[in-house]
């Protein structure tokens, strides 16, 4: 017997068409390389077989290996420093009136924006590609490391998306759009200190934190703690975080993010990332415990819905 997860609800997709607008396309284009990751991304064990038992450490990871412990690693100690850090940021920026700076900035400025369309597209389909071509390349040259990697970047990347996503639903803070004011506020420096918390105000794709950055951050954040030999790594996870926060910034004439959603994305995740390539470098290397896991995770075929079916094989 099988128990799977439920769908977008209808309010998410209708908040997706609504704010997607003109990068429709361009989701069109990355669902089915997000699709094609979630078919790669299956456990070790088959899921209607599951074995409670421990496994040798040297057995292929999955995509659920060490998530728990993983996911509270990355709120633990002084990594809860880390959230106070982007709620003390974004107060100290808006207050400064630093978000607003940087937007009128970037609106005046429009060629910036349109020099950081690249960034709207790498902070969605970078991930896949990125999972796809690490998971491919351990496969073909059987490299279970590789594989291990492949896992570690898929694993962060969901649980930042899933936690930004709930950040956003509560906090409801609109995006630094000329057509909301006057609705949402009378003027751009009450838009840029205008937070909404409550249920769903302001939708789960714009708002505070950036997605884009959040998950650029984990992802590669998870790459240097896979790889903490690496000192590429260390340079590409500083270089892409960076140039993604300029990005968002600056994408739509700095109509996409306050400057401060980019870095409150950059702070909640980077714990996120570390976590889980530590993690999941610790099992592939036997230093951590490894039971096998009989949870899996599919794409939803169905024609009206954009999602994934999460399951349990019992």
């Amino acid at each position: 017997m099988q128990v799977c997860g439920a769908r977008w609800s209808t309010g998410v997709l209708l908040d997706v068409q609504r704010n997607l607008g003109q990068h429709r396309d361009m989701v069109r284009r990355v669902v089915p390389l997000g699709l094609f990751a979630l078919m790669l991304a299956r456990p070790g064990v088959a899921a209607g077989e599951p074995d409670p038992t421990l496994v040798p450490s040297v057995a292929e990871p999955s995509l659920f290996d060490g998530l728990g412990r993983n996911l509270l690693a990355s709120f633990a100690g002084m990594n809860l420093g880390f959230q106070l850090a982007a709620v003390a940021a974004t107060a100290t920026m808006t207050t400064q009136d630093l978000d607003l700076h940087v937007h009128h900035y970037f609106h005046d400025h429009p060629n910036w924006g349109r020099a950081a369309y690249p960034s709207a597209i790498l902070g969605v389909a970078g991930p896949v590609v990125l999972f796809g071509g690490l998971h491919l390349a351990g496969r073909v040259n059987g490299k279970v490391e590789t594989v291990g990697a492949a896992y570690a970047v898929l694993q962060a990347a969901g649980l930042t998306l899933g936690y930004v996503t709930v950040l956003k639903f509560f906090v409801g803070r609109p995006a630094p759009r000329d057509d909301y004011i006057p609705s949402v506020a009378p003027d751009e420096g009450k838009l840029s200190r205008t937070f909404r918390p409550g249920f769903y105000r302001g939708g789960v794709i714009a708002g505070w934190p950036s997605g884009h950055v959040a998950v650029t951050t984990a992802v590669l954040g998870a790459l240097v703690a896979y790889y903490p030999e690496s000192l590429l790594l260390k340079v590409a996870m500083a270089v892409g975080v960076v140039g993604m926060a300029f990005g968002v910034s600056a994408f739509e004439k700095g109509g996409f993010h306050w400057a401060s959603d980019a870095v409150a994305g950059a702070l909640v995740a980077f714990p996120i990332g570390i976590s889980t390539g530590k993690g999941m470098r610790q099992l592939v290397r036997g230093e951590r415990e490894r039971r096998a896991s009989a949870w899996f995770v599919g794409p939803s075929l169905r024609a009206d819905t954009i999602g994934a079916v999460l399951g349990r094989g019992f």
